[in-house]
């Protein structure tokens, strides 16, 4: 019974920090362009400040460094606890390659127009592949974090 509490909690903590490029209605959300190559550069160093800090399992300082719309959609709270179950789930460090950026100028419906970025890494440990999206908004000149999300796929290999 306290597993099946524990699991509600996590999952109400994860629906309430969702933000994301594409909740339905996509015809009226343009679609992510490349980005010039400093931009990418400038975005790719945000997001690894940003993963640094939740390696750090400094959750306090990415909610004060946050952007105004995970301010607006969620909670300190549910911010920090939702952090504490990714890195929970994530283990120990593990190397991180881009896997690419994004960027737009709206991200939901409910997020106003402004400058947006997703920036995705992958890192594989045997046959498990982790990918790790951290989005962030531009606010006064700086790149600060509004989203992050992490999908661990492991592959089974028979005879392994």
């Amino acid at each position: 019974m306290k597993n099946l509490a524990v699991g509600l909690l996590c999952m109400l903590l994860l629906t309430a920090c969702n933000v994301s490029f594409s909740t339905g209605g996509t015809s009226a959300l343009p679609g992510p362009t490349a980005g010039t190559a400093e931009q990418r550069l400038e975005a790719e160093a945000a997001a690894r400040s940003y993963l640094g800090m939740i390696d750090r399992e400094e959750f306090q300082r990415t909610w004060d460094q946050s952007g105004p719309a995970l301010r607006a959609q969620s909670s300190e709270f549910a911010w920090k606890n939702m952090l504490k179950l990714a890195v929970k789930t994530l283990g120990s460090s593990r190397k991180r390659e881009l896997d690419g950026c994004g960027f737009s100028t709206r991200i939901d419906a409910s997020v106003p127009e402004g400058e947006y970025v997703l920036v995705q890494f992958k890192s594989a440990s045997g046959s498990t592949t982790t990918t790790e999206k951290v989005v962030m908004q531009k606010d006064q000149s700086q790149w600060k974090i509004i989203g992050y999300f992490v999908t661990k796929h492991a592959e089974y290999r028979p005879g392994t």
